[in-house]
């Protein structure tokens, strides 16, 4: 009777301290950037779940790296920022931020889904959510995002949430599970830049 208690105790432990959406939630931790290195005179403040690994990133754009491994798949979230040679205007914008200028964007990335223009702390964006496959050694991963392009002046800050596995209907479903604590997520981000 002992042992089996013992037992009942060590696999509800394992099976109610697996992370949901709701848990992530309502574990959020905050990352700025500070203006200097990659973020190129930008201060951003995230929101992220705390059990989430941060990384730099290792790229010359990528600011930062979150990544989190579920049971056979791994979320992943990036934070990038590229300067552009001049800030578009109202009309370029305007423009990029269609249907149409959204999915074009998509071409180099991947499998288009959906999109649409977003305004996030009074910044102009647009999301894209999309679907990769990528081969590599250890054999096939089927991925799906949500980008977050937001345009700041001459810069564009994207927000990339990923989830990816072995399995494509596992990686599929598990974003679908994910994908409302990815917009609320992207709808935390404050630009503290404008505000100063």
């Amino acid at each position: 009777m002992k042992y089996s208690f013992i037992i009942f105790l060590f696999i509800s432990k394992f099976l109610f301290a697996q992370e949901t959406p709701v848990t992530f939630w309502q574990n959020l931790c905050e990352y700025k950037t500070d203006g200097t290195g990659k973020s190129i005179g930008l201060k951003i403040k995230l929101s992220i779940p705390c059990q989430w690994t941060q990384a730099d990133g290792e790229r010359p754009h990528v600011v930062k790296k979150f990544t989190y491994i579920l049971d056979t798949a791994t979320i992943i979230q990036t934070l990038v920022i590229t300067k552009l040679s001049q800030a578009p205007s109202k009309a370029e914008l305007d423009n990029q931020l269609t249907q149409v200028g959204l999915k074009t964007l998509c071409k180099d990335l991947g499998v288009f889904i959906s999109s649409k223009r977003i305004k996030v702390d009074a910044v102009d964006g647009g999301e894209i959510v999309f679907k990769t496959i990528r081969e590599n050694p250890v054999g096939t991963i089927y991925g799906y995002s949500i980008l977050y392009d937001f345009f700041y002046k001459d810069k564009i800050i994207s927000i990339i949430y990923g989830l990816g596995s072995a399995n494509d209907e596992k990686a599929k479903t598990l974003f679908e599970n994910y994908k409302t604590l990815f917009r609320s997520l992207s709808s935390k981000t404050i630009f503290l830049s404008q505000w100063e």
